[in-house]
């Protein structure tokens, strides 16, 4: 099943920047990094993947069409995009039940066991406004992951996060992989954390997909996804890097 279909999808803001004739599937049970350096444009295309903005092009989200079955979609789909929209006046616990009284459906375990995943559990009566930056990005994923969906979209996950933090993200994302079959659409600038936690990559650059592949067959022709991204980017470049 396609969990995602993007169909020459196109954004560009009044600079000329955002996404030319992006066309992208992710399969379920997928977790799929998009791999390109700031001002790549993959942020743009999950705020296109999330209806944020206008776009031109096709998008599917579990075989319906985005704009006619946008709060069906939105049922099942979670997201983290650039940083976590929290109330600083609210605990983390209120932070959590309030998006997750939007759904529905929610019981104070699940909130508890989603912080407790995140390592926040001891802070959950204190107010996100006194969080240091890694600890809202904690909150803002436990409010991605609260309502159990199927589909999971993170822009920089691990921005902000100490090296513990890192791991315990990426420990977390392969799990509800394993466990629950989530499906995941990641991006990050770093080559090393999409290697260790995504099965498929797409590089973008300059608003353009200029390749895509699975994580094992890319490690097989190159010694680490670092090495992969750069020449792509030197062939996309025509052989000019500086």
């Amino acid at each position: 099943m396609n969990v995602i279909e993007l169909n020459n999808v196109t954004k560009l803001y009044k600079n000329d920047r955002g996404i030319r004739n992006i066309s992208l599937t992710v399969k379920e049970g997928d977790i799929l990094g998009l791999l390109g350096p700031n001002g790549s444009g993959k942020t743009t295309a999950m705020k296109a993947v999330l209806n944020l903005v206008n776009f031109s092009g096709e998008i599917k989200v579990f075989g319906m069409d985005l704009h006619n079955d946008f709060e069906k979609i939105m049922q099942n789909t979670g997201a983290l995009i650039e940083s976590p929209a929290l109330y600083k006046d609210l605990t983390a616990y209120q932070n959590v039940s309030m998006h997750a009284s939007v759904y529905g459906g929610v019981s104070k375990e699940r909130i508890e066991t989603v912080l407790d995943a995140v390592h926040l559990l001891q802070y959950k009566n204190d107010k996100a406004g006194k969080f240091s930056l890694g600890m809202k990005q904690r909150l803002g994923l436990a409010i991605a992951f609260v309502t159990d969906p199927k589909l999971i979209i993170l822009d920089e996950p691990v921005n902000g996060l100490d090296i513990e933090g890192v791991v315990e993200t990426r420990e977390i994302i392969k799990r509800l992989n394993s466990e629950k079959n989530v499906t995941f659409l990641i991006s990050s600038h770093m080559a090393g954390e999409i290697e260790k936690t995504c099965n498929k990559v797409a590089v973008m650059y300059e608003g353009e997909l200029i390749s895509q592949g699975e994580t094992d067959d890319i490690l097989k022709r190159h010694a680490s996804m670092e090495e992969y991204f750069l020449s792509v980017v030197k062939d996309k470049r025509g052989g000019i890097m500086i």
